[in-house]
C-alpha cells in the first residue's frame, strides 16, 4: 500500500514537472519569436514576455534547476547505496 501511495505522488510531481517543462519550451519560443519581432520594430511581444518574466518564468526556471539538483543528489545517494 505504500509501495501505490509513493508511485501516485511519484506520478503527480512527474506531471507537474513535465507541463513546467512544456512552459519553458514555449516561453523560450515566445523569448526568440519575440526578439525577431522587436529587432524588425515591433516590440509589443517583447514588453509582453517582460512582463511575464518574474511571475511566471523565474518561477517555472526555479522549479527546473531544484528538481535536476534534487534527482541528481538521490540518484548519486542510490548509486552510493548500492556499492
Amino acid at each position: 500500500m505504500e509501495k501505490e501511495n509513493e508511485n501516485k505522488w511519484k506520478k503527480v510531481i512527474d506531471n507537474i514537472l513535465i507541463y513546467n517543462l512544456y512552459i519553458l519550451i514555449i516561453g523560450s519560443i515566445f523569448l526568440a519569436l519575440s526578439f525577431l519581432l522587436s529587432v524588425n520594430g515591433n516590440a509589443y511581444l517583447y514588453n509582453m514576455f517582460e512582463k511575464l518574466w518574474y511571475p511566471l518564468f523565474i518561477p517555472s526556471l526555479s522549479l527546473f534547476f531544484t528538481a535536476i539538483l534534487i534527482e541528481a543528489i538521490f540518484n548519486k545517494l542510490i548509486a552510493r547505496d548500492k556499492k
